[in-house]
Parts: C-alpha cells; sequence; structure tokens
C-alpha cells in the first residue's frame, strides 16, 4: 500500500479488505480491526494477483503505479461480492480512489477483464513481442500495476536518519529570531539546518529565482509553510518532536491575499521588484473595431481554485553519502530535486539541467531517471515512476536524510 495522504482518507490508495469489505487503512484505528481478517494486495493469491497485473498491463491501465494498489483491492471486494457489475458500478466503487495519469477509463477497461475471466472467460493476453504494429505492453507493467516499483517515500537504507520541517505559523510576518537550541538537544538529533547552512544559492524559482527555500532572520514570510529549519533525528517521530521546538519570533503582517490588492497602489511590496513576476500582451488584429462591430457584445469574470489536480504521494527525497569519495547518490519525488536545483542547493551551477562544479569532468555528473514530462513546482522535472534521480561524485553531504 502507498502513503498518498494519510491521515486524511481521501485518495483511496491504502485500501485494504477486511472481513470482506474495502476499507481505507489509514482512517482506522487498529482497535476497528482487531480480531478481523485483513487482506493487502500482498495476500491475495498467486493467480489472482497475475490477473490484475495482466489486466492493467494488457488495457493501459498500468501508469506510475500510486493508485493501483488502492483501486485493485476496491474493486477486488466489489467483483467478491458483484460478479458481473456494470461499468457505471464500477466507476461509482472508485468513487474514493484518485488516479492522477489515466483518467479511469483504461482502469475500469481493466477491471472489466478481470470480472471476465473470474467469470470463466479468457484470461488476457499479454503481447511482449515488441514488433511494429503490435500492441506491446509498457515496460514493467506488472510491477506498476501491482504497486512493486518503489517510489522514494519506499525506499530505506541502514542507518538512514530522518528528517522534518519547521514550517512558518503565518502567511506573512518578518521573522526576528529562529531558536533552535531546544531542537538540537532533542533525543536522537543529529543535526538542525537554517538558511545560514545553505551553502549554494538558497532562493529558487521557475520564472524568477524568488522562494526562499529556507526564510531567514529578517526576512518575510509569504505563506504559512515557509520552512525555517531542518532537523535530522534518527526516527521520523523523533525528527517532527523536534522541528515542534524549535522557537521563532515573529513580528506579524497583515498578508495580502487578494491578487488584485497586491497589484494596486501602494500595496506591501512581497518581492524584490514588486509584486507583479511578468507581463505579456497578445495583440492580434484590431480589438477595438472588432468589439464596435460586433451584434453582442458580454463582460464575465471566471473565478478557479488554484489546486493540485490529484495530490498523491507525499514530498521526499534521499541523499546517501557515497563510500570512499566526496560524493552522493539522491533521490527525489517527482516535486522535488530535479533539474537545476540541486546544483543550486549545493553550490554546483547548472550546465544543461545537470550540476556540476567548474572545471568538473561532465562524464563525473549523471543525472538518472526516466524521460522528463511537464515541470513540476520549481521547474523539476516529472519522471514517469515518480521520481527524479540525480548523482555526482562532487556533491558533498555529511548525512543520508
Amino acid at each position: 500500500m502507498k502513503d498518498g495522504c494519510a491521515p486524511e482518507g481521501s485518495c483511496g490508495a491504502r485500501t485494504v479488505i477486511v472481513d470482506g469489505r474495502a476499507v481505507v487503512s489509514c482512517a482506522q484505528p487498529a482497535s476497528r480491526v482487531a480480531d478481523g481478517h485483513v487482506i493487502t494486495l500482498e495476500g491475495l493469491s498467486p493467480e489472482a494477483r497475475a490477473l490484475w497485473a495482466d489486466s492493467f498491463a494488457v488495457t493501459g491501465a498500468a501508469q506510475c503505479g500510486y493508485c493501483s494498489p488502492g483501486i485493485v483491492m476496491k474493486t477486488h471486494a466489489l467483483l467478491e461480492r458483484e460478479a458481473a457489475p456494470s461499468r457505471a458500478e464500477i466507476a461509482r466503487a472508485l468513487a474514493g480512489n484518485l488516479c492522477r495519469c489515466t483518467g479511469y477509463v483504461k482502469i475500469i477497461d481493466a477491471i472489466e477483464l478481470v470480472a471476465a475471466a473470474r467469470r470463466g472467460g479468457s484470461r488476457p493476453e499479454v503481447d511482449r513481442s515488441g514488433g511494429i504494429g503490435s500492441r506491446t505492453v509498457r515496460y514493467r507493467a506488472r510491477e506498476f500495476a501491482l504497486g512493486e516499483r518503489p517510489f522514494v517515500n519506499d525506499l530505506a537504507v541502514p542507518r538512514m536518519l530522518h528528517a522534518a520541517l519547521r514550517f512558518s505559523d503565518h502567511p506573512r510576518a518578518v521573522v526576528l529570531r529562529i531558536d533552535t537550541t531546544r531542537a538540537a538537544a532533542h533525543p536522537g538529533v543529529v543535526a538542525v539546518i537554517t538558511a545560514r547552512d545553505v551553502p549554494g544559492k538558497r532562493h529558487q524559482g521557475l520564472i524568477v529565482d524568488d522562494w526562499p527555500l529556507f526564510v531567514a532572520e529578517g526576512e518575510t514570510t509569504r505563506y504559512a509553510g515557509g520552512v525555517l529549519a531542518a532537523m535530522a533525528d534518527e526516527t521520523r517521530r523523533a525528527a517532527r518532536d523536534a522541528a515542534a521546538l524549535g522557537e521563532i519570533e515573529w513580528q506579524v503582517l497583515d498578508p495580502v491575499t487578494d491578487p488584485f490588492e497586491a497589484l494596486a497602489p501602494g500595496a506591501p511590496s512581497l518581492y524584490e521588484g514588486g509584486n507583479l513576476v511578468s507581463l505579456s500582451v497578445v495583440k492580434r488584429g484590431d480589438v477595438d473595431a472588432a468589439l464596435a462591430g460586433a451584434t453582442h457584445g458580454a463582460t464575465e469574470t471566471f473565478h478557479t481554485a488554484a489546486i493540485e489536480h490529484a495530490f498523491l504521494e507525499p514530498e521526499a527525497c534521499l541523499a546517501v553519502p557515497r563510500s570512499g569519495t566526496d560524493g552522493v547518490d539522491g533521490t527525489a519525488d517527482d516535486r522535488g530535486l530535479g533539474g537545476p536545483a540541486p546544483g543550486r542547493i549545493l553550490p554546483w551551477p547548472s550546465r544543461g539541467g545537470r550540476p556540476s562544479e567548474p572545471g568538473l569532468d561532465r562524464r563525473r555528473v549523471r543525472r538518472q531517471g526516466g524521460s522528463q514530462q511537464r515541470p513540476g513546482p520549481g521547474g523539476a522535472a516529472r519522471t514517469p515512476g515518480g521520481a527524479a534521480r540525480w548523482r555526482s561524485t562532487a556533491a558533498r553531504a555529511s548525512v543520508s536524510t
């Protein structure tokens, strides 16, 4: 099972079967399933797992693989109750399971294949020929369907430390003082990092580098969530406990929450150079003449929420010092250390999207991962496996977090 939104219980990624019913495990206290019969995806029979994997593979339903374990368990329970559900019934059963890739059409196709095979129909035939014009399944499709392809949050290394962040309590406030004394003294804490510890470029951005990875003393926060400090501890819980011990002295200011108010004369300047990041003008033809000659005219104002299309997967990264060298192997999720960001943070000037150092042989700098897709926040490259991997023999790190 994957951790999609735990413990909110709103994405369905951690669906299991308890006494024949599909339930979201992260929202269930252990006492509620005491003496019950719990089945996870690993608990299905090898034949059932193979049928689900092949059906997802041949229909193209196996995409990133994050949501599919929960979807398999939800609909496996459905098929145990109803042997031949309609597409509408399958869709209703999946109402609590988010998918960020496929749009559900191929998923429902796969579920119908499984249902037909369970009723005695033919099993899906997986084409691995690779011939031109063939319906060859995607590489490692079975692993994606069954959630066996690890994401960053699934990875672990021996003696791994865990990091937690101390966020801003206020959307807009001047940070007068950051005191990490109590946090540093917390049992198991190995390191405490603030803005002063960033050796490279601290400000990142997509159009303009105006987002501080750490907000420093004397600077003003811009949203409730700006990072003030990071703690590395021996356990995840202890790291979070330590992060809560950071003492911050604030000068709280009124937030600016409306973009039109932010552009009004006299509005507080939230960024150097003002609140307008860029201005683009597109002109084609004579607009005034077209409007004057139009039979009808209409003016409307449209509002939409700025939301993630289907937020799944914790933001996570893993950095492992390379034994016997000054390098580090790093893995980040699809919103993390992709693109030029690693080279900026750990001061490596970027050339061609790869972190590097002046005079460094570029053959010693490698970035690993799938083909690049659309950029994520901060310009991070999105890769099919949900992870961008970078490696450099010139990186320096003393802990893995």
